[in-house]
């Protein structure tokens, strides 16, 4: 997401691409103004100068809105990224412990059993509800729900990244972008930052769960150099 804003940010900002969007621009406007315009033929040439001038304009003035709405979007994008990966966090885990669902209190219709029939289908079925109840908390909740239901470790290592628990003002922007009629600014070095925080917390997961609880993890080769807890557990 980093590598498409600057690939983004480096082609608006090359002039001849930015020639090449205006003249695309001012013809569709002179296209669909010219039929309806009166006059003369040097007033209709004046009409034609009007737009190039405006359209030139609005150009620049567009890729900058865009470029702010990019960014914006990708801050969105991420979040939601992030969001998914602790989906299957939990997954996962269920997976590997099924005894966390001990705790969980919740019903199944009968319909569903029957419809399912065998027990892996049941099992998986049980699976997906608690993940999907899962995806529907906050940022917040999902971060308690790892320490409290998981017994994720490392809590105060893995959502730190230099001092800071940046998923709380990432959330709120992105709150802010979704809910609130003000947009918020994300310049490009936040923009950056929160992308890296996001990476920082779901490596830092992926090798604590491995090292603590012996729930392996594939990322490139590095799941290989960690340390491995041989007997998975959740303590």
């Amino acid at each position: 997401m980093e590598s498409f804003y600057r690939y983004s940010d480096y082609a608006f900002k090359n002039e001849q691409l930015k020639e090449e969007i205006t003249k695309a621009e001012i013809k569709v406007m002179v296209d669909i103004a010219m039929p309806y315009v009166k006059g003369s033929p040097g007033e209709q040439d004046k009409v034609r100068e009007i737009i190039q001038v405006e359209v030139t304009k609005n150009v620049s003035k567009a890729i900058e809105n865009g470029l702010a709405t990019l960014r914006r979007q990708l801050l969105e994008a991420a979040h939601s990224v992030f969001e998914k990966y602790l989906c299957h966090v939990v997954r996962v885990y269920l997976h590997t412990f099924p005894e966390i669902l001990y705790g969980i209190d919740k019903e199944i219709p009968f319909r569903t059993v029957a419809q399912l029939k065998d027990n892996e289908s049941i099992f998986n079925h049980i699976i997906e509800k608690e993940v999907g109840h899962f995806s529907y908390r906050s940022l917040q909740e999902k971060k308690q729900y790892c320490a409290s239901t998981l017994k994720h470790t490392g809590q105060e290592t893995v959502w730190v990244y230099k001092g800071q628990e940046l998923w709380k003002d990432i959330d709120k922007k992105r709150q802010a972008i979704v809910h609130e009629d003000e947009l918020p600014e994300v310049s490009f070095d936040y923009l950056s930052t929160a992308i890296l925080y996001f990476q920082h917390v779901m490596v830092g997961m992926a090798m604590n769960a491995q090292a603590d609880q012996g729930v392996p993890f594939k990322w490139a080769m590095a799941g290989e150099y960690v340390k491995k807890k041989e007997l998975p557990s959740l303590r």
